[in-house]
């Protein structure tokens, strides 16, 4: 018996932006839904490191003044994301690692992406955000109320 065929995703680095109890979202202009920030990793940053990506995807998102720790990652999820693909299908395949980012200061600028933000509770997070981010907001609460320690995924 063979292995199965398999599938193709994209790879993206979502942060969790947390602030006194609340989370930053954010809402993506052309798509008209909320977004975590973050992306994908681009072409040619295979060998860069994922915090040097995420540190690159918050820039462009949040802006050079924007000030975090990164307390590394904490969820891992799944993203159905409709977009037209390269090979002409409806939607992309997306795997996210979720990152825990604390909030330390500065002014938020907010890229072309995205046309306004909100600190929220994480339980409205998951209910605003689009199924696939949701899931990885709710596994940000699972680590939350268990004690900060990492869940099965």
């Amino acid at each position: 018996m063979g292995s199965p065929t398999p599938d193709t995703y994209h790879v993206a680095l979502k942060a969790f932006v947390c602030k006194d109890g609340k989370v930053l979202i954010c809402f993506e202009s052309p798509g008209e839904k909320w977004d975590l920030p973050g992306g994908r990793i681009a072409v040619g940053e295979f060998g860069t490191s994922l915090e040097d990506i995420l540190k690159r995807e918050v820039e462009e998102e949040l802006g050079s003044d924007f000030a975090y720790r990164n307390n590394g990652p904490v969820a891992v999820f799944r993203f159905l994301r409709p977009e037209i693909t390269a090979l002409g299908k409806p939607e992309v395949r997306v795997f996210m690692i979720g990152f825990e980012l604390q909030y330390l200061g500065g002014e938020i600028t907010l890229s072309e992406e995205h046309s306004e933000y909100r600190w929220t509770t994480p339980r409205e997070a998951a209910e605003l955000l689009p199924d696939g981010q949701s899931d990885g907001m709710r596994a940000y609460i699972q680590f939350l109320e268990g004690g900060r320690k990492r869940v099965a995924y």
